[in-house]
C-alpha cells in the first residue's frame, strides 16, 4: 500500500449555529507543488484500500497520522490529524491548495 504526505488543504465553512471550516480537499506531495488534488471521499476510499495518509512538520520535522472524523457537529465527514501537541503539522494549519 502507498504512504501519501498531505502538503496543502481547501477547507469550506458550513453553516452551522457554530459556523466552522472543515477540510475538503487535499493536495498530495510532489517534488514542487503538489501532484493530486483530492477530495474526501477520494481519501476515504484510499483508506479503505489500506493507504495511508500523513502530515509532516516543516519546523518540527514530526508526522501525524491522518484520520477519518465525522464532526460532531454537523455529522459531515472530513479529516484530522493525529493529535500530538505539535502545530507545524497540524492539518488545519497546512497552506491552501491552489
Amino acid at each position: 500500500m502507498t504512504q501519501y504526505r498531505i502538503i496543502c488543504t481547501r477547507q469550506e465553512s458550513f453553516d452551522t449555529p457554530h459556523v466552522h471550516p472543515h477540510v475538503v480537499i487535499v493536495g498530495t506531495e510532489k517534488l514542487a507543488g503538489y501532484s493530486k488534488l483530492w477530495t474526501i471521499t477520494q481519501v476515504y476510499n484510499a483508506m479503505d484500500q489500506g493507504h495511508t495518509f500523513h502530515t509532516l512538520g516543516d519546523k518540527s520535522q514530526k508526522s501525524a497520522a491522518v484520520q477519518k472524523y465525522r464532526c460532531p457537529h454537523c455529522d459531515e465527514s472530513t479529516l484530522r490529524s493525529a493529535p500530538d501537541a505539535v502545530a507545524d503539522n497540524n492539518l488545519d494549519n497546512l497552506p491552501l491548495c491552489p
